[in-house]
């Protein structure tokens, strides 16, 4: 499932860029032809971009198969509170990798969202479970956090500049395939796995495929919230769609709560997700006046009289 998520999104980026390019040409057709040597250099720096985008592809492949691996040994509802510790996640790499400060309100909200997922341990009766499937959750929220910062950088970095949104996902995805590739070679020769063929795609079924294109849409617009926002706005919209999920799954998935203490961490997390998108206070300094100096008031109406009044009357002259 991975592999047919990351191909169909390398796929929908090359067609993406060719439509682009085909706006570009039709929308410069009248252009003179001394820009057209600008059109040759389209893939300028994509080597540098695809060797600081390595890194990248491997965080995200593995993050990719250990979704796929806690989803299938964890509650939902844990899940999807446990994994809202990207925030936390989120805020300190950013603080490290982007050496971007965090304003003390949004720390605020990463304590109220550690305090929601430890409440989500609360079994009804009391007691409280850790299990091992909750470290992996937590390694894939840590993965996640991680890629996603480190894509942001690259994708804001001067090698990015000049290429499109669409090449470097290109770039990224030819990179994921290559990782999946990899790994299937290896457990095919080494564990002499011969179930990885073209009989697997075949079988797989049709809600596998909607959670295939589920994964397309979402990595598509990832990529662009990267571009023109940050990673931390990913994650808080990510946290307010993880309360509905805990709301929802009972009805979909047998393995989850729906109790109170399940529903109160859900919405724990939420108002942290609400208190981290809060902006900081932006005071300007209102500018002076016109016609005054800096650092003076505006004059009232009696001074103005007074001082017309001190002034001394010059005689018109007759000629």
């Amino acid at each position: 499932m991975v592999a047919c998520a990351e191909a169909i999104k390398l796929v929908a980026s090359a067609i993406l860029h060719g439509f682009g390019l085909l706006y570009q040409r039709l929308s410069t057709s009248g252009a003179v032809v001394a820009d057209e040597p600008e059109q040759q250099g389209l893939w300028h720096g994509a080597l540098g971009v695809a060797l600081a985008m390595s890194p990248v592809a491997a965080i995200y492949t593995s993050n990719n198969l250990l979704t796929f691996y806690v989803l299938a040994h964890v509650r939902m509802d844990a899940y999807a509170v446990w994994r809202n510790l990207s925030i936390l996640f989120n805020a300190m790499i950013w603080v490290w990798a982007l050496q971007r400060p965090i304003e003390r309100h949004r720390w605020v909200a990463v304590g109220v969202c550690l305090l929601g997922s430890v409440f989500n341990t609360v079994e009804p009766d009391g007691r409280i479970v850790v299990d091992l499937a909750l470290s992996g959750v937590l390694l894939s929220a840590f993965l996640s956090s991680l890629a996603c910062v480190f894509n942001e950088r690259v994708i804001k970095s001067k090698e990015a500049a000049t290429l499109d949104i669409n090449q470097v996902n290109m770039l990224l995805y030819c990179e994921t395939l290559g990782c999946l590739s990899l790994i299937f070679l290896v457990r095919r020769f080494a564990f002499s796995d011969a179930s990885l063929s073209l009989a697997v795609v075949a079988a797989i079924k049709p809600g596998a495929w909607r959670i295939i294109s589920l994964q397309v849409a979402m990595g598509l617009s990832v990529s662009r919230i990267l571009k023109y926002a940050d990673s931390m706005a990913k994650t808080i919209v990510g946290s307010l769609r993880d309360v509905a999920i805990v709301v929802i799954a009972p009805y979909v998935v047998t393995a989850t709560r729906n109790d109170n203490v399940a529903v109160g961490s859900a919405c724990l997390v939420g108002l942290a997700g609400l208190i981290y998108a809060v902006p900081a206070a932006v005071v300007a300094s209102a500018p002076p006046a016109a016609g005054l100096e800096a650092g003076q008031g505006p004059e009232k109406s009696s001074d103005v009289s007074a001082r017309k009044l001190r002034s001394p009357v010059v005689p018109a002259r007759v000629v």
